[in-house]
């Protein structure tokens, strides 16, 4: 982790987001204290869900509020 000041992570702002997109992780630090951590963010995760249409709750003839009862089976 480096340590960066507040002037110098104004200063360099481009340069510093270049590292971090590289998964460098910056301490900033405001008259000598840590005021905050500069980390990348986590990418989003995609949801694979092939066959959704095949685990969906089959309605059967009944109305929402009994599939929704049958689906909770007693859990609330």
């Amino acid at each position: 982790m480096k340590t960066i000041t507040v002037r110098e992570m104004k200063a360099h702002w481009s340069a510093v987001e270049a590292q971090v997109r590289d998964g460098e992780t910056f301490e900033v630090v405001n008259r000598g204290k840590p005021t905050v951590r500069i980390v990348a963010a986590a990418p989003l995760r995609v949801l694979v869900w092939d066959d959704h249409l095949a685990t969906a709750i089959s309605a059967a003839g009944r109305s929402a509020e009994e599939t929704v009862a049958a689906d909770r089976e007693g859990r609330w």
